[in-house]
């Protein structure tokens, strides 16, 4: 598990927070999106649609757009030449994409356990129709946990080709992706706070991962390729994601933690035919 310390005033001003500096230090209320708009220029950011980003504007709230702005020189606090709005917009649209592809990873990932843990008799085979009954998938994650029998718990972490330690510490760790997901927090620039244990042999996916990233998503992708390719569809979520990732950035590619020379990687190059 990693603790992150909160974020520091001079990160805010890096990443382009100063639409809640004033609030936080005056308890004034948020600007409106002209005044946005306003200070979003005054700051070096090339805006040529106005009329689009305020449309874009009064529909999320200024602290979501905070995570989207690109950095800020911290000498003279203004944005880097050429940062311009429609960056914003893309960035805000990849990750809503990138959240929607958890959430739908994550849900297979349920589904299947749930399968698994329903045939041993570890689940009542709940009515589908009956919503209240279904347990939650950090309930499904705790279940497993619980199970008392390693070698039971070894057998259900054999179909997906895991050790059953790393599946019950990635099944916690999906629970909060998931639900990160769900509730529309940003996910591309994610410090995770509960990261899951990597395998070092079972799968073999050790020279894969960024070691030196634990806590950002990029290991979670790993993971979920490798799972959504034991569950059936395979290879159609790794291949949605790879299409979504040819519209990322070197440098938002490096906020998720991707390692350099990624693409080329025996790992993700299977997953390309």
């Amino acid at each position: 598990m990693t603790v992150l310390d909160p974020p520091t005033l001079a990160l805010r001003r890096t990443r382009g927070g100063f639409f809640l500096e004033a609030a936080l230090r005056s308890h004034t209320p948020t600007p409106t999106p002209d005044e946005q708009v306003e200070t979003l220029m005054r700051l070096g950011m090339n805006i040529p649609d106005r009329e689009g980003a305020l449309r874009f504007l009064r529909h999320i709230r200024a602290g979501v757009v905070r995570e989207y702005l690109p950095p800020r020189d911290e000498a003279s606090g203004l944005f880097h030449p050429g940062a311009d709005f429609g960056g914003v917009v893309h960035l805000f649209g990849f990750d809503r994409n990138l959240r929607l592809l958890a959430v739908d990873a994550a849900g297979r990932v349920e589904v299947s356990v749930r399968a698994q843990m329903v045939a041993r008799g570890i689940l009542p085979d709940e009515d589908a129709a009956d919503k209240k009954k279904r347990i939650t998938m950090g309930k499904l994650a705790r279940h497993y946990n619980d199970i008392a029998s390693p070698a039971l718990r070894q057998e259900i972490a054999d179909v997906y080709e895991m050790d059953e330690k790393i599946l019950s510490s990635f099944l916690i760790h999906l629970t909060v992706v998931r639900n990160d997901s769900a509730h529309h927090k940003c996910l591309w620039n994610s410090r995770f706070k509960v990261c899951p244990v990597l395998p070092a042999k079972k799968p073999a996916l050790k020279p894969f991962f960024n070691l030196n990233a634990r806590d950002k998503i990029y290991n979670t992708l790993v993971i979920l390729a490798h799972l959504t390719d034991v569950i059936p569809p395979p290879r159609d979520w790794a291949r949605q994601l790879l299409a979504l990732l040819e519209s990322c950035d070197e440098e938002c590619e490096t906020a998720m933690g991707f390692p350099a020379g990624w693409r080329a990687s025996e790992f993700w190059r299977r997953r390309t035919n």
